[in-house]
């Protein structure tokens, strides 16, 4: 039997379950797990890379030699997650788990995923899943001989039945999409209150605790449902919701009965792809049946998070010079393509664990990330999970995307006058609102950089040599224009032009610290920049303290004005040569245009698409940055003063360096206020917003109008007509027993051995289940360093971002996993955690959010409170500090303290908190005893 000849190993606070291929089963230490394990000829795990990770890394052992489950789990369920205990994984399969778990259950689980796949095979007869077990064979896939065994392969497979290398084509089996009639425009019929409250009320369930903040949520609502009285007009609806209101079945309720009794379309939009999958969980309530919920609500990400069929396939043409991991992963991709709901790679249904146990850069190669996408010219259009979503979600009732993607899509649409404007939709909710004007930036700004330029450049001329899908436009486009002498010289022209961008390996002439005598004057673009690098240099600030501080302290910015003589000549140069560039750019366009209209008849629909495709794709990804870029460099030639004058805008230069390695040089131009030009576009389309989260308002000023004009301004609303509908809804929880608020008044928080000190002893105190935020990724690897050990002493394990080699959903899922263990994270752990119950306990803050004091915000806070810009910094670190609150108490049953390292805390940041919660500036040592007293 396979698995007689195997052992097992499982850990959990730092006490190792092994059993060996012996059948002995024993109890040890990690040291004793250790030196037995070097001894075993193979090891079943789950999770090879936490494993070995909790094995404190040894050199003596290769954790590529072990039976990792999860893989088997891949093959048998391609998108079905299973968490990373022994405990997740039965919970998952559905079978009794003992307690407490020991190694020999994992040869349980493995004949239960055994017998899965047997009676899958039994009742499903599948050709492709026996080729592909083959194929797995041939790839020196370690689990392969058991599943040639269960699922009875005889090798090589007969020439009759379908072969492993045709069994990786899933495009030939996967549904195609079909063209539908644009919907008709919603009804616009309002809601009623009664039967809103009644659909909340299906949705919550009969067991459901009544929570009046939901109900009035749900009520006020119903505003940005209503018909629209004025063009241009919409009715929006700006809520506050704190944490546990209920908040986003408040919104569903009013979302999903007007969608259904108008026929329409809700766009629900989110900042993170997280929020997106919980909030498409939420509607299992409303419609359980996976096929009837997949009809009416669709998730919509970007392009790039998806499987680009055509990169699949340029992978499967090279399989045989691909490495046997490599070749592993895209076998049980194409298992999981065949089976997913949406081939989403980052955040669907392909579990969060893949990217750990397999190449990371295998999935990101896999993902349309060159802007390469060729639509209807692709020869897998039809079946393109891409295309599919969007055809999808024409004609959904929910759609769940995030605030980029509709920004991108709005503005896609008001650029395109061809699109149905029956197909655009007309209702909105923006969850995490907050986050509205980082969104807006990001969508709105301009990086005229060495990255881009040089990006530009592959994508017109191809990766100059090396073997890759990256083709560039000639062999793009060469065979349709083929014959046709101007379109041909056009194309030359285009392309010769295109050598004045930066090389792809620019880095490599930017590799040392640039001075007089590196410099980089063969390419007038390369030129450009290492002038602007030089003007850089001369004007910023270096950091120079000897502990580490926040990267930004290493300021590697500057002013555009006034500017560096030699700068502004060479700046008219580098402008000539890209209108040598856009110039036959613009007509080469218009040429394809006039081939359209010409040869209408003659050309087939495939040469069609392509032409399309290209001027679609040349306008987005060449003319558009290229005539931003000229209006840049022109602004170069502005008289200083001019430039002072202008107050929407700011234009400053930066470098991105880690260490002494150069990442991107550039000019960067940012909207002052960039929910502007957002709002201004969204009110062509939009009926009805509603615009809500946990932390819209700061209320350090004890006035309700100041603090409500103050949200506003975040969210951009002053830029609509009219004023929107406000309302703060209560939150259920009695923070007064539930949270305590301390802050360490005897700390000196600069000094990392004090720091460290204090994140072991509060750790300790709470016994795990805490969470440390640090604003520096130094400090965090530096505290990390010193208290991983005196924990690992006490049994509690210690996990961080930025340091163990797995990805953020991974890192959070082991922190639930393991309820007494500790998570050290930056920014990412702040806003977009969700750890109900005694997982998450203790929050501990290294020191203040204070925001990061670069040019932009030093421009932005002057712009929104000329005044009194120091209410910006205070504004926003507040909100910071509630955001991290909030992720402490989820739920009426939870219970916490929040720590503040920060002794030079002011008094008017603490109005961050709820007004019930105690707050308490205490010595370290009494902070330890409240802890220790509290839970």
């Amino acid at each position: 039997m396979f698995l007689d000849k195997y052992s097992a190993l499982t850990i959990h606070q730092h006490q190792c379950s092994l059993m060996t291929s012996e059948g002995e089963l024993l109890d040890l230490s990690i040291e004793q797990a250790i030196e037995k394990i070097g001894k075993e000829p193979a090891v079943f795990v789950i999770h090879s890379p936490v494993t070995y990770r909790k094995l404190h890394t040894p050199k003596n052992i290769n954790p590529h030699g072990w039976f990792d489950l999860l893989e088997l789990a891949a093959f048998i369920y391609p998108t079905k997650s299973f968490g990373f205990t022994p405990q997740s994984m039965a919970q998952a399969l559905d079978i009794p788990c003992p307690e407490p778990v020991s190694a020999d259950f994992l040869f349980t689980i493995i004949d239960h995923l055994v017998q899965h796949l047997q009676d899958k095979q039994r009742h499903f007869p599948s050709e492709s899943l026996k080729a592909q077990g083959a194929a797995l064979f041939y790839a020196q896939w370690k689990w392969a001989p058991l599943i040639i065994d269960v699922l009875n392969i005889t090798l090589p497979i007969p020439f009759s039945q379908l072969q492993p290398n045709d069994s990786l084509k899933i495009w030939r089996k996967l549904p195609k999409w079909q063209d539908t009639p644009p919907r008709s425009p919603p009804r616009q019929q309002p809601l009623q209150r009664k039967e809103t409250l009644q659909r909340l009320s299906e949705l919550l369930g009969p067991q459901a605790e009544t929570r009046m903040g939901q109900i009035d949520f749900a009520d006020i609502s119903r505003a940005a449902f209503a018909p629209r009285n004025h063009p241009d007009c919409p009715n929006v609806v700006l809520a506050e919701a704190g944490t546990g209101t209920g908040k986003t079945l408040g919104y569903m309720a009013p979302a999903t009965l007007w969608s259904e009794q108008n026929e329409g379309t809700v766009w629900i939009n989110t900042y993170t792809k997280h929020l997106q999958r919980q909030i498409e969980e939420e509607f299992t309530r409303l419609y359980p049946d996976p096929e009837i919920r997949k009809k009416h609500v669709i998730v919509r990400k970007g392009r790039e998070n998806y499987l680009c069929l055509l990169n699949l396939e340029e992978h499967l043409n090279t399989f045989s010079q691909q490495q046997s991991r490599n070749k592993i992963a895209l076998i049980l991709l194409c298992r999981w393509a065949e089976e997913t709901n949406d081939g989403d790679l980052f955040g669907g249904d392909l579990p969060n664990w893949f990217n750990d146990l397999f190449n990371e850069r295998l999935l990101y190669q896999l993902a349309e990330r060159r802007g390469e996408c060729i639509h209807g010219a692709c020869p897998h259009y039809q079946c393109c999970f891409v295309e599919n979503s969007i055809h999808k979600a024409q004609d959904a009732n929910i759609v769940i995307a995030n605030h980029a993607l509709v920004m991108q899509h709005i503005s896609w649409h008001d650029n395109n006058d061809s699109v149905e404007q029956s197909n655009f939709p007309t209702r909105f909710i923006f969850d995490e609102a907050h986050h509205l004007l980082d969104a807006t930036d990001s969508a709105y700004s301009v990086a005229f950089s060495l990255l881009e330029t040089s990006e530009l450049r592959r994508w017109l001329l191809g990766n100059e040599g090396n073997k890759t899908r990256s083709k560039g436009l000639k062999k793009r486009i060469h065979d349709v224009i083929i014959g046709d002498n101007k379109l041909e010289r056009l194309l030359e022209s285009i392309l010769q032009a295109t050598h004045r961008l930066p090389v792809l390996n620019w880095s490599s002439h930017f590799s040392t610290e640039l001075d007089e005598h590196h410099i980089p004057d063969s390419n007038p673009t390369e030129y450009f920049f290492y002038l602007v690098y030089m003007q850089i240099t001369a004007r910023s600030q270096k950091n120079t303290s000897p502990v580490p501080v926040p990267e930004y302290y290493d300021q590697n910015e500057c002013d555009l004005f006034p500017i560096l003589p030699e700068l502004k000549q060479q700046a008219a140069i580098l402008s000539e040569c890209f209108l040598q560039i856009l110039t036959p750019l613009l007509q080469f366009i218009q040429t394809l245009e006039h081939k359209l209209k010409t040869d209408i008849d003659t050309l087939d629909k495939y040469s069609k698409d392509r032409i399309e495709t290209t001027i679609s794709s040349l306008q987005r990804r060449a003319v558009n940055p290229l005539s931003v870029w000229v209006d840049l460099l022109n602004l170069l030639d502005q008289p200083d003063q001019k430039q002072q004058e202008a107050q929407t805008h700011i234009t400053f230069l930066k470098v991105e360096k880690t260490g002494t390695r150069i990442l991107d040089i550039g000019i960067f131009h940012h909207w002052l206020d960039p929910t502007l030009p957002f709002m201004k576009t969204i009110t062509n389309y939009a009926h009805g917003m509603i615009l809500t989260s946990a932390t819209l308002r700061d209320d350090s000023q004890h006035d309700t109008e100041v603090t409500w004009q103050a949200a506003e301004k975040r969210v951009g609303t002053p830029h609509l007509p009219f004023a929107p509908i406000r309302a703060s809804l209560a939150c259920p929880f009695n923070y007064t027993e539930q949270a305590r608020v301390l802050i360490i008044n005897d700390l000196n928080n600069l000094s990392i051995n004090n720091l460290s000190h204090a994140f072991l002893n509060l750790f300790l105190a709470s016994q795990g289940g805490a969470l440390g935020l640090f604003t520096a990724i130094q400090r965090l690897k530096a505290v990390h360093q010193r208290i991983i050990q005196p924990l690992e002493e006490q049994n509690i394990s210690l996990f961080a971002q930025h340091v163990d080699p797995i990805n953020n959903n991974s890192l959070i899922e082991l922190f639930k996993s393991e309820q007494n263990s500790c998570l050290l994270g930056t920014d990412a752990m702040r806003d977009g955690i969700n750890i109900p119950g005694n997982s998450l306990r203790l929050v501990v803050f290294e020191k203040m959010p204070w925001p990061r004091p670069d040019i932009l915000h030093r421009e932005r806070r002057k712009y929104f409170y000329p005044e009194n810009p120091n209410f910006y910094d205070e504004q926003l670190v507040r909100l910071r500090l509630r955001q991290a609150f909030g992720r402490l108490i989820r739920t009426q049953s939870d219970r916490g303290i929040f720590v503040i390292l920060d002794r030079r805390t002011p008094t008017r940041m603490l109005s961050a908190f709820p007004s019930d919660v105690p707050i308490a500036r205490i010595s370290l040592q009494d902070a330890i005893a409240s802890i220790r007293e509290f839970f």
